[in-house]
Formats: C-alpha cells, sequence, structure tokens
C-alpha cells in the first residue's frame, strides 16, 4: 500500500475540485470568480505528471495515457474501456462501467477510494484522478473489476487480458477448425472438455461426457471420435459438443485415427486387440483390414494418402510346461518380450505385415512419414546414460537417429511430416524442438516439463501441456491459456 503524502493530499483535494468544476451545472459555473495569474499558475503547477504507459492486451500492444502518482501510474480510463469493448456513462458524478456482455457494472467516482462491482464495495490503494477531463484509475484493479486479468509483465510492458484464464489442471490438447485448442481438465469433480480461444483467451466447456475425455479430432477438425464403454462410437460436432452415434457397431474399438480425407476412422478392434479396422462416415460399415491373429496391436499410425498404417505390436512372453502342464514345470520366456513396429500396405488385398524393427528398445508415438519413412520414439530403459531419441526408418530400413541434443520424452508430427519433439536438454530445461529434413530448431524452452503436444493442421502453432497449462507456440511467442 502506498502510503499519501501531505502533498498528495493536496493534489488530490485539487482533483476533487477540478472534478467538482467539470461535472457541475452552468450556475455554478458561472458563480465561479475569475482566477488572478497566480492562481492560475498555483493550478497548473498542481497537476500531476503525463506519462504514457506500454501494455500488452490479448497479446495486442496499446499504449495508453497516464498519470504518475508518487511513484505509481494511473491509467486514462477511456483507453482501457474501449480496449475492452466496454461502455462508460457519468451522472452527477459518478462514472458507470459495464463490461461488453453487461454482467460486470462498476461505480466509481473520482477523489474516492471505495467502488462497486455489481453493488459489492471495494477500495482503490489511490482514488481515481479527474485531470483535462479524463479519469484515470489503478490498472490492476480496474481490469480485475472488469473481470479481465493483469500479469506482471517482463520489462516495460504490463500484460492484461480482457477474460479470466481458466485455472486446473489438462491434458489430451488438439486443435479444431476455428484455431481453438480443445482439452480435458483433469482436475474438475466430473468431466469436462473444454475449448479455449487463443486470440482472446475465451473458454468454455464444450461437454461433459466422461468418455470424450480423449477423443481424437479429425484432420479438418470439426469432429471428434470416441467411444463409451460399450465399444459404441460417438462423433462430436467441436463447435456445438453435441454427439451423435456412428454405426451400431460394438465391438471394443481403441487407437482412433482418422485418415487424411475424413472419410474414415481406423482402430484396433476386439478384446484381445487382434485386428485392425475401419469404419466408414458415411454408412457407419466397419470393414477389416488385418486379421493376423496377433494379439495385443496399439498406436495406429495412417499415412497421409492413406496407403500405408504402421502400428506396434506388444510380444509378451511366451509360456511353456511338460507334457501334463503341471505348475512346477510352468515357464515363462520373456527373451522375446517388448514392443515391434509393423507397416501394412493397404493397397495390397493380400498383404502381409512387415516387421520394421527388432530392438528391444520402448517404442512410443509411431507416425507415418513421407517417402516411406516411419518415426518413433525410441527409450532405452536398458541404457539409462543415454538419452531418448526419435529414430526415422527409411523405405530402405535404413535408422537414423535425430534428437539426439535432448533426451526425448514425447514428440508429435505434422500433416506436412514436420516433427516435433519434447525433452531434457543437458542444463536440466525443455527444450521443444522442430526437425525437419534432417534439421533441428529450438521453438520453446522451459524450466517445466512438458507432456504433450499437438500440430495445428497447416504446421504454424504448436499446443503443448507444460506442468498441467496449456500454452500455444506461434510465430515464436509462446501463449498461456490456463494458469
Amino acid at each position: 500500500m502506498l502510503k499519501k503524502n501531505k502533498m498528495f493530499q493536496v493534489l488530490m483535494a485539487s482533483a476533487v475540485v477540478t472534478s467538482v468544476l467539470a461535472g457541475g451545472t452552468a450556475e455554478a459555473a458561472s458563480a465561479a470568480k475569475p482566477s488572478s495569474a497566480g492562481q492560475a499558475a498555483k493550478t497548473a503547477s498542481s497537476k500531476l505528471k503525463a506519462a504514457k504507459v506500454e501494455l500488452s492486451v490479448n497479446g495486442a500492444n496499446l499504449t495508453v495515457n497516464a498519470v504518475q502518482v508518487n511513484q505509481a501510474y494511473l491509467v486514462a480510463v477511456s483507453d482501457i474501456v474501449k480496449a475492452f469493448g466496454a461502455s462508460a456513462s457519468a451522472a452527477k458524478g459518478i462514472v458507470t462501467l459495464k463490461d461488453a456482455t453487461g454482467s460486470r457494472v462498476v461505480q466509481l467516482q473520482a477523489g474516492v477510494k471505495s467502488y462497486k462491482v455489481n453493488g459489492e464495495a471495494a477500495a482503490f490503494t489511490n482514488a481515481p484522478v479527474l485531470q483535462d477531463g479524463k479519469t484515470y484509475i489503478e490498472l490492476q484493479t480496474f481490469v480485475e473489476a472488469l473481470g479481465g486479468e493483469w500479469i506482471l509483465g517482463s520489462g516495460q510492458t504490463q500484460q492484461v487480458l480482457t477474460v479470466q484464464r481458466p485455472e486446473g489442471s489438462y491434458s489430451s490438447v488438439r486443435w479444431n477448425a476455428q484455431g481453438q485448442v480443445i482439452a480435458s481438465r483433469d482436475d474438475a469433480e466430473s468431466a469436462q472438455i473444454v475449448k479455449l480461444n487463443p486470440s482472446n483467451y475465451g473458454s468454455s466447456v464444450i461437454s461433459t461426457d466422461e468418455y470424450a475425455a480423449e477423443l481424437a479430432v479429425s484432420p479438418n477438425g470439426q469432429w471428434g471420435a470416441y467411444t463409451d464403454n460399450a465399444g459404441q462410437l460417438y462423433l462430436m460436432n467441436l463447435i456445438s459438443g453435441l454427439s451423435q452415434k456412428l454405426g451400431s457397431d460394438t465391438s471394443i474399438k481403441t487407437d482412433l485415427t482418422w485418415s487424411a480425407d475424413n472419410s474414415r476412422i481406423y482402430f484396433i478392434q476386439g478384446d484381445k486387440q487382434e485386428k485392425i479396422s475401419y469404419i466408414n462416415l458415411g454408412d457407419g460399415k466397419v470393414t477389416e483390414v488385418l486379421a493376423d491373429k496377433v494379439e495385443n496391436k496399439s498406436d495406429v499410425s495412417l499415412s497421409a494418402d492413406g496407403k500405408r498404417l504402421v502400428y506396434i505390436v506388444n510380444v509378451t512372453g511366451v509360456a511353456s510346461s511338460d507334457k501334463d502342464s503341471t505348475e512346477e514345470s510352468l515357464s515363462i520366456d520373456y527373451s522375446g518380450a517388448g514392443q515391434q513396429l509393423y507397416s501394412l500396405d493397404l493397397t495390397e488385398k493380400e498383404a502381409k505385415p512387415i516387421q520394421l524393427t527388432t530392438g528391444k528398445d520402448n517404442k512410443l508415438y509411431p507416425v507415418v512419414l513421407d517417402g516411406g519413412k516411419a518415426a518413433y520414439l525410441s527409450a532405452d530403459p536398458d541404457n539409462t546414460s543415454a538419452n531418448d531419441v526419435i529414430k526415422v526408418i527409411g523405405p530402405d530400413s535404413s535408422v537414423q537417429n535425430m534428437a539426439s541434443i535432448i533426451d526425448v520424452t514425447v514428440i508429435a508430427a505434422a500433416p506436412s511430416g514436420t516433427l516435433f519433439a519434447a525433452g531434457i536438454a543437458a542444463d536440466g530445461s525443455t527444450k521443444v524442438l522442430k526437425i525437419d529434413s534432417g534439421s533441428q530448431a529450438q521453438v520453446y524452452s522451459t524450466p517445466g516439463t512438458v507432456s504433450e503436444l499437438a500440430v495445428s493442421a497447416d504446421g504454424s502453432r504448436i499446443a503443448l501441456v507444460e506442468d498441467g497449462k496449456i500454452v500455444v507456440i506461434e510465430g515464436g511467442k509462446n501463449i498461456q491459456l490456463t494458469k
């Protein structure tokens, strides 16, 4: 709290007088006697120092008028009202402000510390000031009274948001067709699928369906696909949040993956994850593409042209026993256990899966790339001193390591095939790298932990989850959408 000195009290008294004169009646104005030259000089010298304050409002730079009171700056109400899309009116010395929706009403008076928000009393640290026909007010208090958020900025620029960012811990980030981020809130009492707008920081809950928490978003960003506990497939409109059934098949479906043309959804099928099938959005018909009786398939990824898919087979131990199958003779051989990557040519009706890997490293986030390539995150549990890397498998079975400058924790691919990776650098920070044609460039760095990446359809933006918060990276800038 700033203490007012005696001089400031004199200044405030002068400001109140000015307010009364400015807002008084014509009769009051005519009753005032002309000031002498000495009085005029005294009034001029008592004016507060004018200044300019640099703000960032929803990410856009804005310069506002201000006056200095001791070590603080009060900003012009008219400038902030315009930035918020709010309205202002005055009657009998009372200034009334309304936000764009009319849901928040702020009433204040120059020279008076107390003010009201929707009828509830509150107090400024420094009373508003009227000078040269403009009312000046504390920035943070004003922003929060209008329902916005004030963020302590770096350097000379203060950050202002016209809405409060939502709190909570989030996961399953995706992009929709409007360039908004779809995510699930993990710490809510009930399921919440939220939509967040990076352009104005607005947010809304579009669904409370617990089964939709990890929905798969179509490439055009219009639909989200998910199944309930009975295996029924649903499509959610990502604008309205409304869902509808797709087909009537209720077999178990996991790892939903859309085709690039938005016409099919591929998935692992069966209670033992032994099949790969797809459903046609036009008629809801389910078609098998692979039923080789190999169990524990997962992580289906489809090429952009729809001609090839890759997937993981989780190989378990092999049990053996004597001819009587006694418990004492039972043994399990884990020498061949692990995860292996397979490829399937969808253009050949009788095509057989091709095994792409043989190593014992853990294989995560497989993706199909252009030119017959495939990539995955390789994590070697037996070599704790080595970084986890991205391995790219060429059409000739050659293997290339990428992103070796970080210990990779998560990867994602843009529709163009450009890879993005997040991982721990040598200095302990988390770096996000863009990997294109063998080159790698840093696009983000943070002391926090990045657990998810999602690339927009045009590849220009990344949504990530950092310590449960949602951050968007675009054009070299980062925007934190939640707090």
